[in-house]
């Protein structure tokens, strides 16, 4: 399978704030992650869900709509009535955070298989083993509408201890030395070959980690999904090939016409000998329907686009990124091995002068360059996944235009030649034969690329409306914007 996925260094995502009309006790917008632990077979073990309510409009109360159980609230004393299944929270101006569980099903379901030496085994009995290992992290999306699924993209991070593995590889991903760890890092999108078809995309649900140990280890393996890495915006960029559809608006036109000027050959052989020349001239293919430059220019914008959305909100991003680093609990494995890393570093560099004020700025560069590469690496991520797209669709259209009508218009001048040659015994007939020409032949194509190669444009402006329109998992109250992410879990084993 060709491989158009960048790899991502880090985990985690932030929201963006979307604003509402003032005056409504409804938040501006909701921030929503949910945190799953996972079993090492990728079965679920519970579901906790954070939320922040914006109230950028300071409004005294709140509303908001959730299903979630054992809600507490995480940064504040505020308190909530429900009333007719909605929460009204006595926000005073206030931001809400706060946190529930549910058992809800998740949009997406990972299965993990493990293997040593080619054999697929309980992962309980591989700890400590040596030998090469194999993990499988399959992602099926559940999240469909119609015949699409939301387009989910899922960043995948793990470490491995570096003495004790080599030969490490990963599929759809990167592979990246520490000096003490490596870091693995890779990206999954189930459910869009499913939509679209399209054969490069094939395994692209499914990372495979492998590398050789003399102990194995399972490190914690997170899972980071949304579906909000490419907008609706972004995808109309590539799936624009309008002047494609228009030579064989073109082409189409120029054969109706054929069949038109055929049923004026009863009027002479002169006459019909004008109009098939002007028909001709109007059935001329230009040889390259997408040339290089064309095919750069689709592929350049479809790219920049992306690329600017991430951009766009880099500082978002970044500023989110080191948030859940130096906060949450479920990076405290990292924030541990950072910490390490600046200690060491310290030591190394300053030796008996070290002290804790030079690591914590050590720390803190650490975790900056953490967030910034995870930014940087997700604006490759969009900018690659755009441009093959692009190119895919491109490349698929002007092929099949390339390759069928070509014959068919050989096929076309040498009926034409016939027809004249036989005019003088039954113009009728070669009346027929184009006109039969025009609808098994021209028109089939026509319907072909303005329909079904047309359809898998609009199947991607369709996923980005999907992505767009997949603002909560666990409740969002009416007039009220929303992000969400999820963020998977699989601790450790040693």
């Amino acid at each position: 399978m060709k491989k158009f996925y960048k790899s991502l260094m880090s985990i985690a995502t932030a929201g963006v704030i979307a604003l509402a009309p003032c005056g409504s006790v409804f938040a501006t917008s909701q921030d929503e992650t949910v945190y799953v632990k996972l079993q090492a077979s990728g079965e679920v073990k519970n579901i906790a869900v954070t939320e922040h309510l914006l109230n950028d409009n300071h409004s005294q109360e709140l509303e908001s709509a959730s299903i979630l159980q054992n809600i507490e609230n995480l940064n504040g004393l505020e308190s909530f009535t429900t009333i007719n299944g909605k929460n009204i929270w006595k926000a005073n101006g206030n931001d809400i955070y706060y946190r529930g569980t549910t058992d809800k099903e998740l949009p997406l379901k990972l299965s993990v298989k493990y293997f040593l030496d080619g054999v697929e085994k309980p992962v309980d009995e591989i700890i400590g083993k040596a030998g090469k290992i194999e993990i499988h992290l399959h992602y099926e999306n559940l999240s469909k509408q119609g015949d699409l699924y939301t387009p989910f993209v899922v960043a995948v991070a793990t470490t491995l201890d570096e003495k004790n593995v080599s030969n490490v590889n990963v599929t759809n991903g990167k592979v990246v030395s520490t000096g003490r760890k490596i870091a693995v890092s890779a990206v999954a999108t189930p459910g869009l070959y499913e939509s679209l078809g399209i054969d490069e995309l094939k395994g692209s649900d499914t990372v495979t980690i492998s590398f050789e140990t003399s102990k194995f280890e399972l490190g914690d393996i997170y899972s980071i999904a949304t579906p909000k890495v490419i907008d609706s915006a972004d995808l109309k960029k590539y799936t624009d090939l309008s002047d494609v559809y228009a030579k064989m608006d073109k082409l189409s036109s120029s054969s109706q016409k054929l069949v038109a000027g055929s049923k004026t050959l009863t009027e002479g052989l002169l006459k019909l000998q004008q109009g098939v020349n002007g028909i001709n001239n109007k059935l001329v293919l230009p040889e390259n329907l997408i040339d290089e430059t064309k095919m750069a220019q689709i592929k350049a914008a479809a790219k920049a686009q992306a690329e600017q959305n991430i951009e766009a909100q880099r500082a978002t991003l970044t500023a989110g990124m080191i948030q859940q680093i130096k906060s949450s609990e479920d990076f405290a494995v990292l924030r541990s091995a950072l910490n390490l890393q600046a200690t060491q570093a310290c030591q190394v560099q300053y030796g008996e002068n070290c002290n804790e004020t030079i690591v914590s700025q050590i720390y803190n560069q650490l975790v900056n360059g953490v967030a910034t590469s995870y930014v940087e690496t997700m604006k490759q991520t969009a900018g690659q996944t755009a441009e093959q797209v692009a190119a895919t669709v491109a490349t698929q259209t002007a092929e099949q235009v390339k390759n069928t009508v070509m014959p068919m218009i050989k096929k076309s001048l040498s009926s034409l030649n016939d027809g004249i040659s036989q005019l003088v015994g039954g113009s009728s007939e070669l009346s027929r034969g184009v006109a039969q020409f025009d609808n098994e032949g021209i028109q089939p194509l026509y319907r072909l690329v303005n329909g079904d190669l047309r359809g898998v444009a609009d199947k991607i402006n369709r996923l980005g409306e999907l992505a767009d329109n997949y603002n909560n998992y666990a409740g969002i109250a009416a007039g009220t914007t929303g992000e969400t992410k999820f963020v998977m879990m699989i601790e450790a084993k040693h």
